[in-house]
């Protein structure tokens, strides 16, 4: 029943070649590092799945174990400019995302973890098993979840989601096989490859030879007609209600402003807020909390004397989140720090160097650099922008209400002919309009990128009226006056395109048979260098290229590809049309399709095929589910790392 639901819900997807989307990533065994910003007030949530929150401390968990592996990766040279270019924070946000979704994707199919399963699951950790392979026991399995700072629900509980995302990957897998056709099909086309030497030849070159006479245009015309066909255009006649004409008209009350921003004065009032960076010397055992004190005492010292504070905090702080960036917190309100850290932090000047400041993190040297005020803000101040704000309102349900009234009379006093609707427009003050043929995705003239005024003139029928439409300036209501059906022109309306169509294919024709002299002479023992260095023409070499492959310079010519993987090393190809004139090729090198070296390989090739389209079925359901549940990162925590949010 799963299956058939995967199956039938999958029929839709495009296959989204985006790599292999991390879900089933869990790190259970995890030590913590630097400040942890949620207990020093960060949100508790780092971003949210449809109604499902992911918690920060997941977050930083993932944040973390995403760092160490990064780090065991290029070693002394991962460092948090690093960080910042890899875009980690998003990435650990988007693999709890990903494996949250995939989570919903089982359950919403009915698929569960018993407690037989998550049993085996434990079972089947190698450290809970002592030298002999058996259980360690109860007691020792708690002590060993409590040493690395997990309970037994939490770890459980995990577990359970990996059991889980276990079944689902195996239902995903059984739909992911490949058949030996498919399999020998897309070993040959990675196999077959070839190398070439090339010349290209620009038809640009032959300018005087590639003039057209009128019989050429007319037998052109005649041979191809349908290319040019002309598709259905239709003309409208529109009464616009313009957004930028009413505005100019539109007059807002002082007393009218003032209400407004009595009435919403949250909307603009400002919480205090203060800017400061702060310089984290930890308590640890080689570091008493005397030493802490005094390490930091000496640290303001240095900078009283002129050393520069944000080169001390990034040689010398242990908060890893901000030492990079001088020890700056940015600017912060009230309740976002621990309060001892916040009640230095408010009560000083800019400018202030204050501490050490005792917290639960240890010893802080916090620098004040900036202090907002908070409180409402002057009605001098954001008098512009309340009237702004309301005149946008006020324009928008006027054009609208002229609209619906107008359509309402239309409706009722049964107007159909554009006389009638002329004379309406008048008498509400505005005017109609007549548009240029337009097609069903053109830019209307006067209109702009509209595709809602274009749908709905697609959808009148003759003479009649749509509802009422809204566009980027304003509203309309259109009535239909004319349909342009499709039709073959005359070749006096497209004279320039057969035109242009005739001389560049005389122009290619010359440049192909210029090569075919050149092919001539070197099948006659020329050489391909001297002859191509005569010609002014640089000998150019494609690299390796496949069936669906592209050669710099030509792009993804099938006459070239086709034509070099049916030849053999040393023959020549062509001359054949490029895109800017014509080709003459020499194979350089050619791989080929060997059976014997398949049928060895094929178990091989298999497991990694249906592990990649596994990979691509994972990625496309996780593509469309984010579409339907739109996840959202937390502004507080891309603020904590400098970034700008994302399209989720």
């Amino acid at each position: 029943m799963a299956l058939k639901y995967l199956r039938d819900n999958l029929k839709s997807l495009t296959w989204i070649l985006w790599g292999v989307v991390a879900v089933f990533i869990m790190l259970i065994f995890f030590e913590w590092g630097g400040v942890n910003d949620r207990q020093m007030g960060i949100q508790d949530v780092a971003a949210t799945v449809g109604d499902e929150e992911i918690s920060y401390s997941e977050f930083q968990q993932q944040y973390r174990g995403l760092e160490d592996r990064y780090r065991q990766t290029f070693g002394a040279q991962f460092d948090r400019d690093m960080a910042k270019q890899f875009n980690l924070p998003i990435q650990a946000l988007d693999q709890l995302i990903n494996r949250r979704i995939m989570l919903m994707e089982a359950r919403n199919i009915g698929l569960r973890a018993t407690d037989e399963e998550l049993r085996d699951a434990i079972l089947e950790y190698p450290a809970f098993q002592d030298e002999n392979g058996q259980f360690i026991g109860k007691d020792r399995y708690e002590q060993l979840l409590r040493s690395n700072r997990l309970t037994v629900s939490e770890f459980e509980d995990s577990l359970r989601q990996e059991v889980l995302l276990g079944k689902l990957n195996s239902i995903l897998a059984q739909t992911a096989y490949i058949s030996d056709s498919e399999l020998e099909s897309s070993y040959r086309e990675e196999a077959e490859r070839a190398q070439v030497r090339f010349v290209q030849l620009p038809a640009t070159q032959f300018a005087t030879e590639g003039a057209a006479s009128q019989d050429d245009l007319e037998s052109h015309f005649a041979e191809h007609q349908m290319d040019y066909e002309l598709p259905e255009r239709r003309v409208v006649d529109y009464l616009l209600a313009d957004t930028v004409q009413l505005r100019r008209e539109i007059e807002i009350p002082e007393e009218e402003i003032v209400a407004y921003y009595e009435s919403q004065a949250e909307e603009f009032t400002r919480e205090e807020q203060v800017r400061a960076r702060h310089i984290l010397l930890r308590v640890t055992p080689d570091r008493p909390a005397e030493q802490a004190e005094q390490e930091l005492a000496t640290i303001r010292t240095r900078i009283e004397a002129g050393e520069d504070f944000a080169e001390l905090a990034k040689e010398l702080s242990d908060d890893e989140d901000t030492a990079e960036r001088g020890g700056n917190l940015g600017f912060f309100g009230r309740n976002r720090m621990v309060k001892a850290f916040e009640d230095a932090a408010f009560g000083a000047a800019v400018g202030d160097l204050v501490g050490p400041v005792k917290t639960d993190f240890g010893y802080h040297l916090i620098d004040v650099m900036a202090q907002r005020e908070g409180g409402l803000q002057p009605f001098d101040q954001v008098k512009a922008v309340v009237r702004s704000r309301l005149v946008a309102e006020r324009v928008q349900e006027i054009a609208e209400s002229k609209i619906r009234n107008i359509a309402q009379r239309i409706e009722t006093e049964q107007l159909t002919s554009a006389e009638q609707l002329a004379e309406l427009a008048n008498e509400e003050g505005l005017e109609v309009k007549t548009t240029e043929p337009f097609g069903p995705s053109d830019n209307v003239v006067g209109v702009g990128r509209a595709p809602d005024f274009n749908t709905a003139a697609f959808e009148l029928t003759l003479d009649g009226i749509s509802e009422p439409v809204k566009l980027p300036r304003g509203w309309a209501i259109l009535r239909l006056k004319e349909i342009e059906a499709p039709r073959l022109p005359e070749l006096s309306e497209v004279e320039g395109q057969v035109r242009q169509a005739v001389e560049d294919k005389n122009r290619k024709a010359a440049a192909i048979a210029k090569l075919a002299e050149m092919r001539t002479a070197i099948e006659g023992g020329g050489s391909f260098e001297d002859l191509a260095a005569e010609q002014g023409l640089e000998l150019q070499d494609s690299g390796e290229f496949g069936r669906y492959g592209t050669i710099t310079g030509l792009g993804s010519n099938r006459d070239v590809i086709d034509a070099a993987l049916e030849l053999e090393a040393g023959q020549l190809g062509g001359p054949v049309e490029s895109t800017l004139g014509a080709v003459l090729f020499e194979v350089a090198e050619r791989k080929t399709f060997e059976a014997e070296e398949f049928e060895s390989e094929k178990a091989s090739i298999r497991s990694g095929q249906e592990s990649e389209r596994l990979n691509q079925l994972i990625a496309s359901l996780i593509e469309l589910r984010r579409r339907d549940l739109t996840p959202k990162y937390d502004a507080q925590v891309l603020a904590n790392f400098d970034i700008e949010p994302p399209d989720a």
